[in-house]
């Protein structure tokens, strides 16, 4: 249950709302008002708004002199409207939907500046984003009791037609559950799971684009990804994870690979690439399971869970620069630093997955430990102990790529005589290795020594 407090809320109507408020009438409408009733108004959130009784046209030449305009949807009545030194805000006419046919596509959305603001609110989502705020006289409008809803912790649809209308609502509902702690009100979650084979026509972008806010800004998404599955609906959105459903894991695991997995992302720290990345670091464990002498084993896993990893977010077209940040932290994130490593081990451990990677991989282990059970704390201890063996070695070296060598190709070139290209790369990369070694090779007297004592082996190589 959320304790609503008696409707009181007050501020200062702006400029532009009193120009508008003087010929009709004007309401925030949705997500901001449901955040105002939850006492959430400090965070960012979309600020939405919608105007009564002026036409598209009217409403053009009353904001022109406050700001810039931009008509994102002129035929459905919304534009974009910024106010010097603010955020941008979008501003709507009430709008109504009409079917034209048998399908959930098949629907006519029109706007009429004169429709009742009742009738906008009824076709929206769900009732918790069906409230308006009448800003003439701060008045709560709630014609579908989201307040009540709101109060008792439910998430309940408008009306049986609104996931045929557009079925990507199932999703969004699910973020919202997630994100507000709401229980699905039963008829809901029946019909969410009815018309989750919609979902298929959904184009991907839309989809990942929910995902991303029930990833981001649940503090458990597990909450979420459970209702899926437990509803049918995860098949549909992430089919690699929903597989990994009662899996069983070894005896380092307390619980199967789908619950470890979504409470790994639980425990991340909420930036997508970690979320994303403790959600699907163990994919392949289905894949590579296997008993040897009596124990369950998952060999080099992590090379089958990253390709899966790639494999959906390219479905779910994510940017390529976030697929390669992903990738390589599942990658890398069976490590074990021990008493046993050297410092030169350490620094080629650092060298291979990045400097600027480390403390990432470092969050995704310890949330990937800790989601483990009762045996997390042990992996704890290591993640603390890898951190400051780590932080130990890069404060006292600083030589961990080829860039960071006090030499470069050109001076292989100029110096010695190396050809441009593969045959420089190649004595660059020995010269790093030199330096890993030992960071005192790191001069340029001794890397010019190390390179000409190399030419022997330049010279047999197949590039020469």
């Amino acid at each position: 249950m959320n304790e609503i407090p008696e409707f009181v809320f007050e501020r200062e109507i702006r400029r532009w709302e009193r120009s508008v408020l003087e010929e009709g009438g004007l309401f925030l409408v949705g997500g901001i008002v449901r955040d105002i009733l939850l006492g959430r108004v400090e965070e960012k959130v979309d600020v939405d708004y919608l105007v009564t009784g002026i036409g598209l046209e009217r409403l053009v030449d009353l904001l022109r002199p406050h700001g810039k305009i931009d008509l994102v949807g002129k035929s459905f009545g919304v534009l974009k409207f910024r106010e010097p030194g603010c955020e941008p805000v979008d501003i709507s006419l009430p709008r109504s939907e009409s079917s034209t046919g048998p399908y959930h596509r098949d629907f006519d959305v029109s706007y009429d500046p004169f429709l009742p603001v009742e009738e906008d609110l009824v076709r929206r989502d769900f009732t918790i984003n069906s409230m308006a705020l009448d800003l003439n006289g701060m008045r709560l409008i709630d014609p579908l009791g989201g307040k009540s809803d709101l109060a008792a912790g439910l998430l309940r649809v408008n009306r049986r037609e609104s996931f045929v209308e557009d079925p990507l609502r199932i999703v969004r509902g699910i973020q919202f559950m997630a994100r507000l702690e709401l229980s699905v009100e039963k008829n809901t979650a029946v019909m969410m799971k009815d018309h989750s084979g919609l979902l298929d026509d959904i184009s991907p972008e839309r989809v990942r684009m929910e995902l991303d806010k029930l990833l981001l800004l649940s503090g458990r998404p597990s909450a979420g990804l459970i209702f899926m599955h437990d509803n049918s609906i995860l098949d549909k959105i992430l089919p690699e994870l929903e597989e990994t459903w009662g899996v069983e894991q070894n005896e380092f695991h307390e619980y199967d690979l789908f619950k470890h997995s979504v409470l790994a992302c639980d425990l991340a720290p909420p930036r997508l690439h970690l979320r994303l990345a403790a959600l699907l670091h163990d994919l392949g464990k289905k894949s590579t399971r296997r008993e040897y002498r009596g124990k369950i084993v998952f060999y080099r896993h992590e090379e089958d869970s990253a390709r899966s990893a790639v494999a959906i977010m390219r479905r779910l077209k994510y940017s390529n620069e976030l697929i390669d940040r992903v990738e390589h932290l599942i990658l890398h994130h069976m490590f074990f630093i021990t008493e046993e490593w050297s410092d030169s081990a350490i620094r080629r451990f650092v060298a291979r997955v990045g400097v600027e990677n480390i403390e990432d991989l470092m969050e995704l282990r310890m949330a990937d430990g800790r989601a483990r059970g009762e045996s997390g704390q042990e992996t704890e201890d290591e993640v603390k102990y890898s951190v400051r063996r780590i932080e130990e070695v890069v404060r006292k070296d600083s030589v961990f790529k080829r860039s960071d060598l006090n030499i470069n190709g050109k001076d292989l070139m100029k110096e010695i005589g190396l050809t441009e290209g593969r045959e420089v790369g190649f004595v660059l990369e020995r010269l790093l290795d030199k330096v890993l070694d030992d960071p005192a090779n790191n001069t340029r007297e001794n890397l010019l020594r190390i390179a000409r004592n190399m030419r022997e082996d330049i010279k047999k190589r197949e590039f020469l």
